[in-house]
């Protein structure tokens, strides 16, 4: 990554799907930044990711920026208890109100750079987001953050563990879907094509 990341392989031959998700079966899919951990550990738990995958997968928080009204629940109409005084006070100038339109850096520290301090802002009480800061305060996350916090190397070897098992969730096989020619559309009536031109080129490699 040009952020400072691990660089990993991802498995190839995954098939396109023939219709794109929906914005509601996109969000279902997605933990909300006000979830819980215990809420997110089940959400995932249904993928086969465990506790360890579910703190790896976080920490691509650690570049990024988000809007006010993803946190500004734990601004007003009182302070999140668990959030640093400092840390709310400076967010407040950011979003001034609820419904602040105004966006933010979702790691302080190093905002840019892909590294593991998005974890020492959680020990810190500096997570942007509840779903960022429950995962310091449950107990069956909360020795996972302090591992991934005190050693980058350990945290970027299971983040690349856990990306490549997300890249292979729902895997279509055989004929289900179809290699595109142009990722972003659907092929029009070119699969065959396609794949024999995909065939065609595997064959000649060997």
């Amino acid at each position: 990554m040009q952020s400072g990341g691990p660089d990993y392989d991802v498995p190839l031959g995954r098939r396109d799907g023939l219709s794109f998700a929906t914005r509601n079966a996109t969000l279902q899919n997605l933990p909300a930044p006000f979830a819980n951990a215990a809420a997110i550990l089940s959400s995932l738990a249904t993928k086969n990711f465990d506790p360890t995958d579910v703190v790896a997968l976080s920490g691509g928080h650690t570049i990024g920026t988000s809007h006010c009204s993803s946190f500004t629940g734990r601004l007003y109409p009182t302070q999140d208890p668990t959030m640093d005084q400092t840390f709310a006070k400076n967010l407040k100038q950011v979003c001034p109100t609820a419904n602040s339109s105004n966006t933010t850096v979702l790691d302080i520290r190093t905002p840019n750079k892909f590294d593991n301090k998005y974890y020492v802002d959680l020990m810190n009480r500096q997570g942007l987001f509840t779903s960022d800061q429950d995962l310091y305060t449950n107990s069956r996350t909360r020795g996972i953050v302090t591992s991934f916090a005190v050693n980058q190397t350990l945290f970027f070897e299971k983040f690349v563990a856990a990306m490549v098992k997300m890249s292979q969730l729902s895997v279509l096989t055989g004929k289900a879907g179809e290699i595109r020619a142009n990722c972003s559309v659907r092929n029009a009536n070119n699969n065959s094509l396609l794949a024999s031109v995909v065939e065609e080129e595997a064959r000649s490699e060997y």
